[in-house]
């Protein structure tokens, strides 16, 4: 049994121990034991992988990663920026803890079971009532709207996201299944079994304003980075040159089970297992270079900074196809 199996076995017990054991509200429960099932059957589906691999992306140095400075329940990443890492994904707060009820903004919305987390993170951030302006979202996918429906009901807030995407907001498209042919790993494997159902919160739904501002977050701006999705859109405060990309470059390995546990550092290009348009994302990942962030904060791994972050996400522009590209899906 190697490292990633024997992981996934241990994880799963142990999520599935915690959900029946934790007194904690039901929903918290149901996520974890969820996420335990999960390992599991990630376990139980493990074969000698025959996908074809994508190559070994760029190591980011310890001196990149902006080191665990917690701010209660959310980690503290630049001024006015925080973030949740809920299991597989990160959820962003923009706004400072001064901010209050409607002066700050949630971007994403995690996994299925974690809105409670993100309630409670919320408010010792910005104060017990403090209900956000807007729910921005980078994209639909199941790990990003996970809590969406229910934190949109119970704050009352409008979601804003590119026009593209709405279709999979608004419950009338599905995104296409997962491609298990890709990345290799145990994440990769299970793919197709992840859920690609829309979500529909049609009814506080927005389209994100031309003019590129981010309701809610003054200084900030949307820029639109298809390729993962139709409509994924990252964004940018040009004070600080800071970064939220949401899963147009992530900073781990999201296709392997190990890698995602361990949050093993690296630039990384968006997971393979569902990003349909390599062209559209290998131009996104080009256009988000060219910024030279120095501060990133993207929807999967660790927040990173400085130049050897802003280096690392340079060469995986430059070399996008050969370093992040599954073999044979490129032009």
């Amino acid at each position: 049994m190697d490292q990633h199996l024997a992981l996934d076995v241990a994880q799963g017990l142990a999520f599935l121990a915690a959900g029946a054991s934790l007194r904690a509200p039901n929903d918290v429960r149901l996520a974890l034991a969820g996420y335990g099932a999960f390992s599991l059957a990630a376990a139980a589906l493990t074969r000698p992988p025959k996908a074809e691999r994508i190559d070994q992306q760029i190591a980011l140095p310890p001196n990149a990663i902006i080191p665990s400075r917690n701010d209660g329940l959310a980690g503290w990443v630049a001024p006015g920026v925080a973030y949740l890492r809920l299991g597989i994904v990160n959820v962003a707060f923009l706004g400072l803890k001064s901010a209050g009820d409607r002066g700050w903004v949630l971007v994403d919305a995690g996994l299925r079971g974690t809105a409670s987390r993100i309630q409670r993170a919320a408010a010792q951030r910005f104060g017990p009532e403090a209900r956000p302006a807007a729910i921005v979202m980078t994209h639909g996918h199941f790990d990003h709207v996970g809590a969406l429906a229910d934190l949109a009901r119970e704050w009352n807030a409008p979601v804003y996201a590119h026009p593209s995407e709405m279709p999979y907001l608004n419950g009338t498209r599905s995104y296409p299944p997962g491609d298990a042919s890709v990345g290799g790993g145990f994440m990769a494997a299970l793919a197709p079994f992840y859920p690609t159902a829309p979500t529909d919160v049609g009814d506080v739904l927005r389209p994100l304003p031309e003019s590129g501002e981010v309701p809610g977050a003054p200084g900030w701006q949307w820029l639109p980075t298809p390729g993962h999705s139709p409509g994924h859109v990252s964004l940018w405060r040009d004070a600080d040159r800071c970064l939220v990309a949401g899963d147009a470059v992530i900073t781990t390995g999201q296709e392997s089970a190990y890698a995602v546990a361990m949050q093993r550092a690296e630039m990384h290009g968006p997971p393979a297992y569902f990003t349909p348009d390599w062209d559209a994302a290998g131009a996104s990942v080009r256009s988000l270079a060219e910024l030279a962030p120095n501060i990133l904060l993207s929807g999967h791994g660790r927040p990173a900074k400085g130049a050897a972050m802003t280096a690392a996400l340079h060469k995986l522009a430059a070399e996008f196809d050969r370093i992040a590209v599954p073999h044979g899906r490129g032009r």
